[in-house]
């Protein structure tokens, strides 16, 4: 199964209240298809927040169009959480949030204590601006972060250190390599493969993850067309295929593990319910034993 974790909405989105014109749908909605065409199974839609998250950011998920060949995790006219599962052949669309960071301030608000909002996107991504927040980001300080996300076509300022970035492999977190930078300009692709390589040196390709950022549908690639972008970043094959496969999917499971559980050690709903079910069954059994 293969993942593109980034389908990125438009600028507007990322406004607290936002609106997406039915222009800029309908291409987001060609995006999709185009990714089901090329084979992908999972997407997931982003939208890119500067600063502090608030509850009215998620206003723009009620306007999305319904997509016959699509299935939203989430009630298309009121934005809410759904927890049915796609039919064969449907395309599974995600909810994710990419936190743009400046101040460690504005972090509070990736933390479920802090920020209910967090739990209702799929995926929840950071992109650090500066070493400090980078820091913070892979120390695990916020604990509704899924993905660190790294701007590949400019210069950061810092570099990758194996240290920080062990931090976040220790986490599970995981680390985007997004290649619509790599798609632009020469000057924006030496930058992209700088920043890239760094990535892939101090993972050695663990927990790397391949995204489009396509926000349009010739932004796309198709999956093999990326492994093969691997090889420039000296990523084999293996690990250049599981950055949009085992790697994405183990992001997504991160992100229900957030949602779902408690502190990621259990999940108290479904140990219940599994307990009622066992109490229901129990004089059932007792009964068959007796009539044995």
């Amino acid at each position: 199964m293969f993942y593109d974790l980034n389908i990125q909405l438009p600028d507007s989105a990322g406004k607290p209240g936002g609106h997406i014109s039915s222009q800029d749908w309908a291409q987001i909605a060609q995006a999709l298809e185009q990714a089901r065409h090329f084979g992908y199974e999972t997407v997931a839609l982003n939208q890119v927040v500067h600063g502090k998250l608030t509850p009215a950011h998620l206003k723009v998920w009620s306007t999305i169009p319904q997509l016959p060949f699509a299935h939203y995790t989430w009630e298309a006219t009121t934005g809410n959480r759904l927890t049915s599962k796609p039919k064969r052949g449907q395309l599974q669309v995600l909810r994710r949030l990419t936190n743009v960071l400046s101040e460690g301030a504005h972090g509070h608000a990736l933390t479920s204590n802090g920020n209910p909002s967090v739990l209702d996107y799929d995926l929840v991504a950071v992109r650090p601006e500066n070493e400090k927040i980078l820091f913070a980001a892979c120390n695990g300080s916020w604990d509704s972060v899924d993905i660190i996300s790294l701007d590949m076509a400019v210069r950061w300022g810092f570099f990758a250190k194996h240290k920080t970035i062990g931090l976040a492999l220790q986490h599970q977190y995981a680390l985007e390599i997004s290649y619509g930078e790599a798609l632009a300009d020469s000057a924006s692709r030496r930058q992209w493969v700088s920043n890239a390589s760094s990535i892939v040196r101090v993972t050695k390709g663990r927990n790397v993850l391949w995204t489009s950022a396509a926000s349009r549908p010739f932004g796309l690639r198709a999956p093999y067309d990326i492994v093969n972008l691997g090889g420039i970043l000296q990523l084999n094959g293996d690990l250049s295929k599981r950055a949009m496969t085992s790697n994405a999917r183990a992001a997504v499971m991160h992100g229900y593990t957030r949602r779902e559980t408690l502190r990621a050690v259990a999940a108290v709903e479904e140990a219940v319910e599994d307990m009622a079910e066992e109490e229901e069954a129990e004089p059932q059994r007792k009964k068959q034993k007796v009539a044995a």
